[in-house]
């Protein structure tokens, strides 16, 4: 029950957190942030307002150059730790259709770059979306490290690190 609470609290605020940056700048071709100049800023933006929230992004998802990794978010064949596919988008999940990624924050609403100013849209809800992959943040316990003879453990559930062996 306490992983699902803290579940549903980090996508309440990667839906909040993404509503807050609509109309910035930050995220066009001009901006050093992420990949780099004249490259796409999608993940960075949706990897960025993950981490925000507390989700685990990797930095392959936000820094990947050139941005190939964009297409990850919408190929249901990519695993991707911690996000699952789901049918039902609910705010707060990552809609991708057509290798541009979207954080939903309602119904057939989403918030994603667009011509380098983060605007709410109906991206992955539009006609035409119909293929568009949601995926959810599903925190789980995830091996980390392994030093010596102890075996170090970071759970996503609890937020602990655990030393066990």
């Amino acid at each position: 029950k306490q992983w699902y609470q803290r579940r549903v609290a980090i996508t309440a605020g990667i839906a909040k957190i993404a509503k807050l940056k609509v109309g910035s700048q930050d995220f066009g071709l001009q901006k050093e942030k992420g990949p780099g100049v004249g490259q796409p800023k999608h993940n960075t933006f949706v990897g960025e307002v993950c981490l925000s929230a507390g989700a685990y992004v990797s930095r392959r998802m936000i820094n990947e150059i050139p941005p190939q990794s964009t297409g990850d978010w919408s190929d249901r064949g990519t695993t991707i730790p911690g996000w699952n596919v789901v049918v039902y988008p609910q705010p707060g999940d990552i809609i991708a259709y057509n290798g541009i990624p979207a954080v939903v924050t309602s119904h057939n609403t989403s918030v994603t770059v667009v011509d380098g100013v983060v605007r709410e849209t109906n991206w992955g809800f539009r006609l035409g979306h119909e293929n568009a992959v949601v995926r959810r943040f599903m925190p789980k316990s995830v091996q980390v490290n392994i030093v010596g003879p102890k075996r170090v453990r970071f759970s996503q559930r609890s937020g602990e690190t655990i030393t066990a062996g």
